[in-house]
């Protein structure tokens, strides 16, 4: 997802140290990781719906199709008693 190498992650950490103190360090990162959490949650959660909600869509076109068909079938006439075959 983002390409933080170890140069990167080593700024972030000694920026942070420098705002926040050593002494509100430690729960400025367990504050990062409990949103960090309830963000990719969230984000999963709206994946999943919105995968479901193709699903959905795909059945629906799918049924609508088949009822077109059956609507066809039973419109055209039923050809298959009259076929004649000929024999050359």
């Amino acid at each position: 997802m983002f390409d933080i190498g170890f140069w990167e992650l080593l700024l972030i950490a000694i920026v942070s140290l420098l705002v926040a103190g050593p002494e509100k360090l430690p729960g400025l990162v367990r504050d990062v990781g409990r949103w960090t959490t309830k963000l990719r949650r969230y984000v999963m959660q709206a994946k999943y719906e919105f995968e479901q909600q193709l699903r959905i869509d795909e059945v629906r076109d799918f049924t609508e199709k088949v009822e077109q068909m059956d609507k066809l079938m039973d419109v055209a006439p039923d050809k298959n008693g009259d076929i004649k075959t000929t024999d050359n």
